[in-house]
Formats: structure tokens, sequence, C-alpha cells
């Protein structure tokens, strides 16, 4: 009985080390593959930035193909678990609360997961196949909760009437390019794009050109 506690702790310890492991490949290879795209990176320049022998990621997650799936899986559950503790954190408010905190989370989550609209854009590259698998695992899923959100928006003023879907790819691409193109706007600005300060601005913009009330015929 004694040996087999004295053996625990090592066995412990090994299992946090490989669950260690498995986060810095995972957020190297989100990383890499949201700057360059699937083509555009190999696993050694992934396993380079994680700091890991390149031979882990065969061993963790097999294929390049399965370590780029991983990194789409890993960054959807991410939006997922922090989309339901906020709605979660919202208590009563009323229908029209409610809708316009979900979208200002939208903004603060693009505002501190950056790579995550840059691995969708590196996503739309590439390998067709990726891209069926991505679209069918994920993106239907997400755009047709997206929609059902942005539709309400759309009934409450918050959002302009027409096509819901364009209207979200509008939405996407006015929230997420000051956060995609953060080193430019630094340059030209001299102010972070992420700063509280800056991301409370661009929530505030983003209201007032989307808002149907603000617009006139």
């Amino acid at each position: 009985m004694n040996a087999t506690k004295e053996k625990s702790p090592p066995k412990r310890s090994e299992q946090k080390r490989s669950r260690e492991t498995k986060c810095k490949i995972l957020n190297a290879a989100l990383k890499e593959f949201a700057s360059a795209g699937f083509e555009g990176v190999s696993t050694r320049a992934i396993a380079s930035t994680a700091g890991v022998n390149h031979t882990l990621i065969t061993h963790h997650f097999g294929t390049k193909e399965d370590l780029w799936k991983a990194a789409a899986e890993a960054i959807f559950d991410t939006y997922t678990e922090q989309s339901e503790k906020y709605l979660e954190s919202l208590g009563d408010l009323d229908q029209p609360q409610v809708v316009r905190a979900l979208l200002k989370h939208y903004i603060n989550f693009s505002a501190d997961f950056p790579d995550f609209h840059r691995f969708m854009i590196q996503a739309n590259r590439g390998d067709s196949e990726l891209l069926n698998w991505f679209t069918d695992k994920y993106i239907k899923q997400y755009s047709d909760s997206e929609l059902d959100l942005l539709k309400q928006a759309q009934k409450l003023g918050l959002m302009p009437k027409g096509d819901s879907l364009h209207v979200r790819y509008l939405f996407m691409g006015a929230v997420t390019s000051i956060f995609i193109f953060a080193p430019q706007f630094k340059r030209l600005s001299g102010k972070d794009p992420f700063s509280k300060e800056i991301v409370e601005q661009h929530i505030d913009y983003i209201f007032k050109i989307f808002a149907e009330k603000d617009h006139k015929d």
C-alpha cells in the first residue's frame, strides 16, 4: 500500500505536465494558424513557438490537420464558455437589455481574443476540405445562433432591417476590423485599440452606426 502511494505523486505530476504541454501547443497552434493559415505554417514552427519538441505534436494530436481541428475546437469552446457565463450573469434583464448586452459581449470577446477572427479569416483560404469541415462543424451552428440574436436586435431597432445574414457580416466586419488591424491602427493613431478606453469607444460607435433609430431614409 505504501509503495503504491509513493508512486502516485509522480504520475499526477506527469499528467499535469502533459496537460500543460498540450495547452502550450494549442495556444501556439492557434497563434500560428491565425497568423499564417494552415498552409503557411509547419508543425516545427508551432513547436518552436510552444517551446516544445516537435515530436510532441504528433504524440498529443497526431497530424497537422488534427492539430488545426483541435485549435478550432479550443477557440470555439472558449467562445461558448465565455458567452454562457456572461448570459448567466445578466440576471433578470428585459429583452432589449439582454440583446444589447450580448452584442456588447461579442465586441468585448473580439477584443479579448482577436485570434478568434484571424483564425476564421485564414480558414476561408486554402484547403476546401478543411473549410467544409469548419463550416459544417462550427460556422453553421454559430451562424444560426448569431442570426437569432441579430433578428431580435433588428426588431428592437438595434440593427438595420434587411437580410439578416448580410447584416451579420457587416456587423462582424465593423466589430473586428480595429482588432485585426491593430498594429496599423496603433501606428496611425498612437493609441492601443485593446485599451479599455478605445474598446468602450468602439462599442459606442458600433451601436450608433448600426442602430436603426439613428438611420434616416
